[in-house]
């Protein structure tokens, strides 16, 4: 289960959203459409204020758990405004699911089945406190329950679809354009990471001599390695006809697809001896690194391994011969 690290510009609209909100609250308060006293509202923004000023200053160097505070904080907050609003009367119920999509949608490339359990927990804890004791409040959560599992079967299928998006048809790991916008979302938070290029030898030799289908298997078999070297938060990319790239942990990476072209590829013509070059760069914070630096600096380093490493079997240079499992 993971939440999505903010940026410090992404924290300060975090913090204008709810300071939005807030405002709003106040509006309907002054007019009467709440029943909450205006005093109570006073205390509620004194809170706000003391939340703004720990992210504003928090923000630049924090880590996830600022992530978490923020969660724990809206889940408060929510609580006690529902709470002094009318509970289950309080017109502002609707600030709960507008929250959760919120969430949802802020967290939608990193989140998994996990992450949407854990907002629909969130969202019927913030709906169970924050109208307790209310007459009703048996009835009302029974159909809030109803709701919040519509949440989780609509977040299901949109993350769902979002992921087939993604990725790439035949080796099922991110396509290229899905793929280098991942990293460049990884660059912007500021986190050291690994960048492998990989290029595959004698690829052309092996769709001439067993024909494009066998071909596909290769790459089908080789991505599933790629994806068992890596964590669930690393990416798996697949740059162009042969060529993938892998973003791993800083330092760690090369030691992981050390053994990637180690075993034959199973294939329905037999084990296929695949071969490449794999060039790895580490990407710092305090580089200042455009993504087509980062890029060509990783193909510099492939180029580098494919002409300096001893001559091979010619056989093997160009994929090698099938051998019969």
């Amino acid at each position: 289960m993971r939440l999505q690290r903010l940026r410090p510009n992404e924290w300060r609209i975090h913090v204008f959203s709810r300071g939005a909100v807030a405002l709003f609250v106040g509006v309907l308060t002054w007019l009467g459409v709440l029943e909450m006293d205006p005093s109570t509202y006073g205390f509620l923004i004194l809170g706000f204020l003391g939340y703004v000023v720990l992210v504003w200053r928090a923000a630049r160097r924090a880590g996830a758990w600022l992530d978490w505070f923020s969660l724990a904080f809206d889940v408060m907050a929510l609580m006690t405004v529902l709470q002094l609003s009318g509970r289950t009367a309080s017109p502002l119920i609707v600030l709960v699911y507008l929250w959760l999509f919120a969430k949802l949608t802020m967290n939608v490339r990193q989140a998994d089945a996990a992450t949407v359990y854990m907002l629909a927990a969130s969202g019927l804890l913030v709906l169970w406190l924050g109208t307790w004791g209310d007459e009703r409040w048996g009835l009302f959560m029974s159909f809030q329950l109803l709701a919040v599992v519509i949440f989780v079967v609509i977040s299901q299928t949109l993350l769902g679809e979002r992921r087939r998006n993604e990725r790439d048809p035949l080796t099922q790991v991110l396509h290229r354009g899905a793929g280098l916008e991942r990293l460049v979302e990884k660059m912007k938070r500021n986190e050291p990471f690994d960048l492998a290029f990989i290029d595959l030898k004698g690829f052309k030799w092996i769709n001439d001599t067993y024909g494009h289908a066998v071909g596909d298997e290769v790459l089908s078999g080789l991505a599933g390695r790629l994806l068992g070297c890596v964590r669930d938060q690393d990416l798996v990319i697949r740059y162009g006809g042969d060529e993938f790239l892998v973003v791993g942990p800083e330092r760690k990476l090369k030691e992981r697809l050390a053994r990637l072209f180690s075993e034959p590829v199973s294939t329905s013509r037999g084990r296929i001896q695949a071969k490449g070059d794999i060039g790895v760069v580490t990407w710092e914070p305090d580089n200042e690194e455009s993504l087509d630096a980062l890029l060509a600096r990783a193909d510099a380093a492939m180029y580098r391994m494919k002409y300096t490493e001893p001559r091979e079997d010619p056989h093997e240079a160009r994929g090698g011969r099938p051998q019969r499992a």
